[in-house]
């Protein structure tokens, strides 16, 4: 009988910790997904909404890091894979990380109405989140290939297709990054209209949907760098 990981949170089992890695970054994903929407809903001042996507927001970043306790837990002592424990234990904090910047995303948002943003501000900030949310669907799919690397014993052909997928979303992350400072640009020319604490508002949520993309690179580096290691 194949050794057993016991997730307790769910009281299952899973045959590798990178199947509870990989639910962990569902948490992760759903998180940010959540955020996309609350974003739109924010923009659009329903103020309703962007309360109830936030408390979902607070709940999946809460599952995500009672998930991440147990797995830091339960990792080093009970289970025998193919993978350093260390890197796998950097990974999931990275990745737990995503979820924090939704959330801080999240609560930021709600601290002010969007009421008196320009049109093109608000424009802006749909395409950063647009661009942020590429750079998740991208960790989305390196992910889900994992399992098909567990499934062929760790082939080093499919470690080169996965570690291929990366840069493109490093690449998504500069862009993001390029695109703040254009978002940015556009604010400041309307700092008249909304005023400083407006334009604090709005930097500040700017950083928060950028750190999402930034923090998807860092924790696909750090899986890179693991596959690597077995090439």
């Amino acid at each position: 009988m194949p050794h057993k990981y016991i997730r307790s949170i769910l009281n299952i089992y899973v045959d590798s910790p990178i199947d509870a890695l990989e639910d962990h970054s569902k948490k992760v994903i759903e998180a940010a997904d959540r955020l996309s929407e609350m974003l739109d809903r924010y923009l659009e001042g329903n103020i309703e909404r962007v309360e109830e996507l936030c408390r979902i927001i607070n709940d999946l970043e809460h599952d995500a890091d009672k998930m991440k306790q147990q797995f830091q837990l339960i990792l080093p002592n009970s289970v025998v894979i193919q993978l350093d424990t260390n890197d796998l234990l950097d990974f999931l904090k990275s990745q737990d990380r995503i979820a924090n910047n939704a959330q801080n995303a999240a609560h930021w948002m709600t601290l002010r109405s969007p009421e008196d943003l320009p049109q093109d501000v608000k424009d802006e900030l749909r395409s950063l989140m647009k661009m942020s949310m590429a750079c998740i669907r991208g960790y989305e799919k390196v992910m889900t290939g994992l399992e098909k690397l567990e499934v062929t014993s760790y082939s080093k052909v499919e470690i080169q297709k996965l570690v291929e997928q990366i840069p493109e979303i490093e690449k998504q992350e500069f862009e993001v990054d390029m695109f703040e400072v254009h978002v940015l640009k556009t604010l400041f020319k309307h700092e008249n209209e909304i005023g400083g604490a407006g334009v604090y508002h709005v930097v500040r949520l700017i950083d928060n949907i950028g750190d999402i993309a930034d923090q998807t690179a860092r924790s696909v580096d750090i899986m890179r760098k693991i596959l690597i290691k077995k090439t």
